[in-house]
């Protein structure tokens, strides 16, 4: 397996449905030998998850905590065919990554079309920086438009691990996305889509599956921080601040 030096993609007990606290992530990922992880809580409208003002005071998380560096974003959650998502507008401001994707419990399943509809809005939406976990066969998609967008909008593509063992009957999809990835040139950033700590930096399947179809490295985001840090700059996003250290400016 490759050395994978980041995670894009992991949730605490903050979402709802995971179990584990941000320093017990950051103690796993640590272990793994991590340089960097994606702090990605589903956002507000997911049943159960933080409220705004959960994303609004990210600000006070240090950006570096025992040699690990927690880039602090959202999975936000598409919810409609419009690509509407559920980034509170007063703070996005402070998130440093977002991804989006299509979750049941905020949009149903619709047409083919419908479905492609909703994932070509959030690309077009420019604080989406990557869309998550494509391959999930609940949700019918054109990859071609879908890949060809996020090509002509410069957007990630993720390979999510989890669904491979959580979203049943993922795999097809997601080598074949990745195949096109391939063909397209379209960077892809892996994410554990981590609910339980033990999980993170690992990528068995999404690694076996990015082996399948001869994946290049140079286009693997995790395999080197700076190649998302570089892009999420580029997009204008300001990285790693730490309100202390503007304090310390004051004395």
């Amino acid at each position: 397996m490759r050395n994978y030096v980041l995670d894009g993609h992991t949730h605490t007990l903050a979402c709802g449905h995971a179990y584990c606290t941000l320093m017990e992530l950051v103690e796993a990922a640590s272990r793994r030998g991590l340089e960097m992880f994606c702090l990605t809580e589903h956002g507000p409208e997911m049943p159960g998850s933080a409220t705004a003002m959960f994303f609004a005071n990210y600000r006070i998380i240090p950006p570096v905590i025992n040699n690990v560096k927690v880039l602090k974003g959202m999975e936000s959650n598409i919810m409609d065919k419009d690509g509407t998502i559920d980034v509170p507008e007063a703070f996005a401001d402070r998130l440093e990554i977002v991804s989006a994707s299509l979750h049941t419990p905020c949009i149903e399943p619709g047409s083919k079309a419908d479905n492609t509809s909703a994932v070509l809005g959030a690309i077009n939406n420019p604080l989406v920086d990557f869309i998550c976990h494509l391959g999930n066969p609940t949700y019918e998609l054109d990859y071609e438009a879908v890949l060809q967008e996020a090509k002509r909008k410069d957007t990630l593509i993720e390979i999510n691990n989890g669904s491979f063992f959580i979203r049943h009957g993922s795999k097809t999809n997601c080598v074949a996305i990745a195949k096109r990835c391939k063909e397209l040139d379209i960077p892809v950033i892996l994410g554990t889509d981590t609910h339980f700590c033990t999980d993170i930096g690992y990528f068995p399947y999404a690694d076996k599956a990015l082996d399948e179809v001869g994946f290049p490295d140079e286009l693997i985001i995790n395999l080197d921080t700076r190649r998302l840090t570089d892009y999420l700059e580029a997009k204008g996003r300001k990285l790693f601040a730490d309100p202390r250290k503007e304090a310390e400016e004051l004395f």
